[in-house]
Protein backbone atom coordinates (compact mmCIF):
# COMPACT_ATOMS: atom_id res chain seq x y z
CA UNK A 1 0.00 0.00 0.00
CA UNK A 2 1.38 3.42 -1.23
CA UNK A 3 0.07 6.74 0.92
CA UNK A 4 -0.17 10.15 -0.87
CA UNK A 5 1.41 13.08 0.85
CA UNK A 6 -1.84 14.75 0.55
CA UNK A 7 -3.40 11.87 2.98
CA UNK A 8 -3.68 12.32 6.72
CA UNK A 9 -2.33 9.11 8.38
CA UNK A 10 -3.18 7.11 11.49
CA UNK A 11 0.62 6.10 12.97
CA UNK A 12 2.09 4.01 15.93
CA UNK A 13 5.72 4.07 16.67
CA UNK A 14 8.18 2.56 19.10
CA UNK A 15 11.60 2.25 20.26
CA UNK A 16 13.86 -0.38 22.05
CA UNK A 17 16.98 -2.17 21.67
CA UNK A 18 15.22 -5.52 20.27
CA UNK A 19 11.99 -5.42 18.59
CA UNK A 20 13.29 -8.88 16.47
CA UNK A 21 9.64 -10.00 17.61
CA UNK A 22 7.69 -7.92 16.24
CA UNK A 23 9.51 -7.70 13.27
CA UNK A 24 8.82 -11.80 13.04
CA UNK A 25 5.35 -11.10 13.42
CA UNK A 26 5.25 -8.39 10.80
CA UNK A 27 7.15 -10.72 8.59
CA UNK A 28 4.12 -13.64 8.92
CA UNK A 29 1.48 -11.40 8.14
CA UNK A 30 2.81 -9.48 4.83
CA UNK A 31 5.65 -9.25 2.38
CA UNK A 32 8.73 -7.40 3.39
CA UNK A 33 10.73 -5.24 0.85
CA UNK A 34 14.41 -4.26 2.11
CA UNK A 35 15.07 0.08 1.40
CA UNK A 36 18.53 1.10 0.95
CA UNK A 37 20.07 2.58 3.53
CA UNK A 38 19.27 5.95 4.51
CA UNK A 39 21.04 8.97 6.10
CA UNK A 40 18.65 11.41 7.31
CA UNK A 41 19.12 14.75 8.99
CA UNK A 42 16.48 15.55 11.59
CA UNK A 43 15.56 19.06 12.58
CA UNK A 44 14.65 18.59 16.59
CA UNK A 45 12.81 21.74 18.50
CA UNK A 46 12.77 22.03 21.87
CA UNK A 47 9.02 24.09 21.56
CA UNK A 48 6.85 20.99 20.55
CA UNK A 49 6.27 17.53 19.84
CA UNK A 50 3.72 17.92 17.49
CA UNK A 51 5.86 18.30 13.87
CA UNK A 52 8.32 15.94 12.55
CA UNK A 53 10.86 18.05 9.94
CA UNK A 54 13.61 15.84 8.15
CA UNK A 55 15.92 16.31 4.97
CA UNK A 56 16.18 12.72 3.41
CA UNK A 57 17.70 11.85 -0.46
CA UNK A 58 17.62 16.24 -0.72
CA UNK A 59 14.13 16.56 0.05
CA UNK A 60 12.33 18.48 2.89
CA UNK A 61 9.83 16.77 4.30
CA UNK A 62 7.39 17.89 7.66
CA UNK A 63 4.76 16.07 9.10
CA UNK A 64 2.52 17.74 11.86
CA UNK A 65 0.58 15.72 14.54
CA UNK A 66 -3.56 16.61 14.00
CA UNK A 67 -4.77 14.67 16.55
CA UNK A 68 -4.67 11.76 18.65
CA UNK A 69 -7.18 8.71 18.57
CA UNK A 70 -6.48 6.00 21.86
CA UNK A 71 -3.41 5.10 21.24
CA UNK A 72 -2.86 6.00 17.82
CA UNK A 73 -1.85 9.73 16.10
CA UNK A 74 -3.03 11.22 13.43
CA UNK A 75 -0.40 13.19 11.03
CA UNK A 76 -0.37 14.99 8.26
CA UNK A 77 2.27 15.80 5.67
CA UNK A 78 2.19 19.78 4.60
CA UNK A 79 5.30 19.60 2.77
CA UNK A 80 7.51 17.30 0.92
CA UNK A 81 9.89 19.80 -1.36
CA UNK A 82 12.85 19.28 -3.44
CA UNK A 83 15.68 21.51 -2.46
CA UNK A 84 16.07 24.27 -2.99
CA UNK A 85 13.30 24.99 -0.66
CA UNK A 86 11.01 28.51 -1.42
CA UNK A 87 11.36 31.11 1.46
CA UNK A 88 7.48 31.27 1.36
CA UNK A 89 7.34 27.56 2.64
CA UNK A 90 10.00 27.79 5.32
CA UNK A 91 8.44 30.86 6.56
CA UNK A 92 5.02 29.29 6.12
CA UNK A 93 5.08 25.64 7.06
CA UNK A 94 8.78 25.03 8.39
CA UNK A 95 9.54 26.97 11.21
CA UNK A 96 5.85 27.28 12.60
CA UNK A 97 5.91 23.95 12.91
CA UNK A 98 9.36 24.09 14.74
CA UNK A 99 7.39 26.81 16.62
CA UNK A 100 9.34 29.65 15.30
CA UNK A 101 7.66 32.86 13.84
CA UNK A 102 10.92 34.44 11.84
CA UNK A 103 10.94 36.22 8.69
CA UNK A 104 14.02 35.24 6.93
CA UNK A 105 14.00 37.75 3.62
CA UNK A 106 11.85 37.78 1.00
CA UNK A 107 11.12 35.87 -2.28
CA UNK A 108 14.25 33.28 -3.38
CA UNK A 109 14.60 29.67 -2.12
CA UNK A 110 17.22 28.14 0.50
CA UNK A 111 19.29 25.51 -0.58
CA UNK A 112 19.87 22.02 1.98
CA UNK A 113 23.49 23.78 3.95
CA UNK A 114 20.98 26.88 4.01
CA UNK A 115 18.76 26.28 5.90
CA UNK A 116 20.85 23.81 7.94
CA UNK A 117 22.65 27.10 8.84
CA UNK A 118 19.86 28.85 9.83
CA UNK A 119 18.32 26.41 12.12
CA UNK A 120 21.80 26.13 13.89
CA UNK A 121 21.22 29.75 14.72
CA UNK A 122 18.39 28.97 16.60
CA UNK A 123 18.92 27.77 20.67
CA UNK A 124 15.60 26.24 20.62
CA UNK A 125 16.51 23.93 17.57
CA UNK A 126 19.07 20.92 16.94
CA UNK A 127 19.92 18.80 14.06
CA UNK A 128 20.43 15.15 14.73
CA UNK A 129 21.72 12.45 11.97
CA UNK A 130 20.36 9.00 11.73
CA UNK A 131 21.15 6.28 9.90
CA UNK A 132 18.44 3.67 8.75
CA UNK A 133 18.05 0.34 7.71
CA UNK A 134 14.91 0.00 7.09
CA UNK A 135 12.11 -2.70 6.10
CA UNK A 136 8.54 -2.18 5.02
CA UNK A 137 5.71 -4.70 4.95
CA UNK A 138 2.62 -4.87 2.87
CA UNK A 139 0.04 -5.37 5.46
CA UNK A 140 -2.94 -4.86 3.34
CA UNK A 141 -4.89 -1.69 4.83
CA UNK A 142 -1.61 -1.08 6.52
CA UNK A 143 2.21 -0.41 6.41
CA UNK A 144 4.25 -1.65 8.72
CA UNK A 145 8.13 -0.78 9.59
CA UNK A 146 11.02 -2.45 10.75
CA UNK A 147 14.40 -0.18 11.09
CA UNK A 148 17.62 -0.38 12.77
CA UNK A 149 18.97 2.94 13.70
CA UNK A 150 22.49 4.39 14.11
CA UNK A 151 22.40 7.69 16.01
CA UNK A 152 25.58 8.78 16.91
CA UNK A 153 27.29 5.40 18.49
CA UNK A 154 23.77 4.26 19.95
CA UNK A 155 22.13 1.54 17.96
CA UNK A 156 18.66 0.81 18.33
CA UNK A 157 15.46 -0.10 16.38
CA UNK A 158 12.33 1.32 15.70
CA UNK A 159 9.26 -0.66 14.64
CA UNK A 160 5.48 1.65 13.17
CA UNK A 161 2.46 1.18 11.37
CA UNK A 162 0.74 3.80 8.85
CA UNK A 163 -3.02 2.92 8.16
CA UNK A 164 -5.69 5.46 6.85
CA UNK A 165 -7.99 3.38 8.81
CA UNK A 166 -7.58 3.71 12.33
CA UNK A 167 -9.56 0.24 13.37
CA UNK A 168 -7.31 -1.28 10.65
CA UNK A 169 -3.87 -0.07 12.60
CA UNK A 170 -5.45 -1.01 16.17
CA UNK A 171 -6.40 -4.89 15.15
CA UNK A 172 -2.89 -5.16 13.71
CA UNK A 173 -1.47 -3.30 17.04
CA UNK A 174 -3.11 -6.28 18.75
CA UNK A 175 -2.18 -9.11 16.50
CA UNK A 176 1.99 -7.95 16.99
CA UNK A 177 1.09 -7.90 20.66
CA UNK A 178 1.73 -3.93 20.96
CA UNK A 179 -2.08 -3.18 21.73
CA UNK A 180 -1.19 -1.75 24.95
CA UNK A 181 2.59 -0.40 24.16
CA UNK A 182 3.30 3.34 24.30
CA UNK A 183 3.15 5.24 21.14
CA UNK A 184 6.31 7.83 20.57
CA UNK A 185 6.96 9.47 17.53
CA UNK A 186 10.66 10.47 15.92
CA UNK A 187 9.40 13.92 17.11
CA UNK A 188 9.13 12.99 20.82
CA UNK A 189 11.94 10.43 21.08
CA UNK A 190 14.52 12.68 19.41
CA UNK A 191 13.23 15.57 21.63
CA UNK A 192 14.12 13.56 25.38
CA UNK A 193 17.47 12.26 23.70
CA UNK A 194 18.47 15.53 22.68
CA UNK A 195 17.08 18.07 25.33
Amino acid sequence: MKFEDNETRYEFRQFDQDLSKVRDTFASLGSGKSLPVSRETYIVTRLNIESNVKIRGGRLQVKTLRGRQGMLEQWARPLNAEFPVSVEDVEGIVLPALGLDLEIGRGGALSESALTALVSGQHSLATVKVDKQRTLYDLGNCVAEFCELQIGDDKLQTVALESLDAEAALSVLNKVGLGEAQNESYAEFLQRRLF
